[in-house]
């Protein structure tokens, strides 16, 4: 079966090879990207002497911040440790960098890119890693990859592992060659029973699965003090009547629904702000013409020193912000949720006990999010109509604010441990 995917992947590789200078040249995330992945200029550095070396891997920006506080607590309690990072798409590798890499705390002990899943491309990377052990959070697994590992009998464990019932129909579709790849891992450590029962039925060995929990509730909190939340509010001209609302990592067509909404709600609060987040920063240019043709003042958060008007909607065009921005929100969005995306992490307000609204699709996060529901701290909304209503009744009331917000944070507060259950089994399996 790996040979046959070999053959596949080789083919279109080929077909791909014309269009490469292309996009080269007229795709900057790619240019950044495209020859590290090969394995060219990667900067990668031998492993020092006898030390053991960690492979840790995350897909993309979510993936890279729910590692964080998993990162950290590996590296505090095993300094022998080396650990290579690597991500897939450059902006999981910028936030890695933000994250892992601070002036005073480095974390990890380098940081790379993810192999493309070409046979020649992953021994490349792989013999300048030469890892001891792999461990890949939630997702991005390979069968290229996953064979080169086992051929050179290099444990690979996947944490934080989730399958929904969507990915898991695509799997058992493809029953015998999910079988091949899934049977490759050492260890599954999923996030729930439900997630490990559905690896079972892949056909993964029983004795393989353990269930450790979820490591987003183990988020580290930014402290947030009263005068480091006051400046953030003087940054944005929020006044003490003024009603804040988050929407986050947004997507295409979200923006519009958000945009009606926050037309109408605007008469009825004149100190109505919308802080709006895309998942992707580089569409902000886009998304700023689109408000500004419907007559709402908009502007970017990386010119609000600059510009002498307080806009209606600032728009968040930088990465790394938009956690701790929560803290001054009144309410919070959660965006793919209202396009077929998944959603989106809905602990990040919760930890600073704030009311959540979500679209149909929390599938990525359909735990937490039916958790925030049950316990009463978030609320679905299917249209733009059902969250102008819901704004409406959040804004308009306290009380139902904090209560929201309280409830919220209690679902944040009292399911933490998943990451010291995971290096807990990872000492078990000796892969630390």
């Amino acid at each position: 079966m790996i040979f046959l995917y070999k053959i596949i992947i080789n083919i279109l590789f080929i077909i791909a090879v014309p269009f490469l200078p292309f996009i080269y040249l007229f795709s900057e995330k790619r240019r950044a990207t495209l020859s590290l992945r090969f394995g060219f200029g990667t900067g990668l550095k031998p492993k020092p002497g006898r030390k053991k070396r960690i492979w840790i891997h995350a897909l993309s920006v979510g993936e890279v911040i729910s590692a964080v506080p998993f990162v950290k607590a590996l590296k505090e309690q095993h300094k022998e440790l080396d650990i290579v990072f690597t991500a897939s798409t450059k902006t999981g590798f910028d936030m890695a960098e933000q994250l892992l890499l601070k002036e005073n705390t480095r974390l990890i002990d380098q940081l790379g890119y993810f192999p493309f899943d070409l046979g020649y491309c992953v021994k490349k990377v792989s013999r300048q890693i030469e890892p001891d052990a792999v461990v890949i959070v939630e997702t991005d697994l390979w069968p290229n990859f996953l064979y080169e590992m086992k051929e050179r009998q290099i444990p690979i464990v996947l944490i934080n592992a989730r399958l929904s019932k969507r990915s898991l129909n695509g799997y058992l579709f493809f029953r015998k060659f999910s079988f091949m790849v899934f049977s490759s891992l050492t260890g599954i450590m999923a996030q729930t029973p439900l997630d490990g029962k559905r690896f079972q039925r892949l056909g993964v060995d029983e004795k393989k699965i353990s269930v450790a929990g979820n490591i987003k509730f183990d988020q580290p909190v930014e402290d947030m003090n009263k005068r480091v939340v006051e400046g953030m509010r003087d940054r944005f001209g929020i006044q003490k009547e003024t009603q804040v609302f988050i929407a986050g990592s947004t997507h295409e067509g979200e923006e519009k629904i958000l945009c009606e909404a926050y037309k109408k709600l605007k008469k009825n609060y004149p100190g109505f702000l919308m802080i709006l987040a895309p998942r992707d920063p580089e569409r902000c240019p886009a998304i700023l013409s689109y408000f500004l043709s419907y007559d709402v003042h908009a502007a970017f958060m990386s010119t609000m020193d600059k510009s002498k008007t307080s806009p209606d909607v600032v728009l968040v065009d930088t990465i790394g912000e938009l956690a701790r921005l929560y803290a001054i929100c009144d309410v919070a969005f959660i965006g793919g949720s209202m396009v077929r995306q998944g959603g989106h992490n809905p602990l990040e307000p919760a930890a600073f006990s704030k009311p959540i609204l979500f679209g149909s699709d929390m599938s990525d996060f359909l735990l937490i999010s039916n958790m925030l529901m049950d316990h009463g701290g978030a609320k679905r909304v299917e249209s733009e109509q059902e969250l102008k209503k819901e704004l409406e009744v959040i804004l308009g009331n306290r009380q139902i604010q904090k209560h929201m917000g309280s409830r919220s944070f209690e679902v944040f507060s009292r399911n933490c441990g998943a990451v010291q259950r995971i290096i807990k089994n990872l000492e078990t399996l000796h892969i630390v």
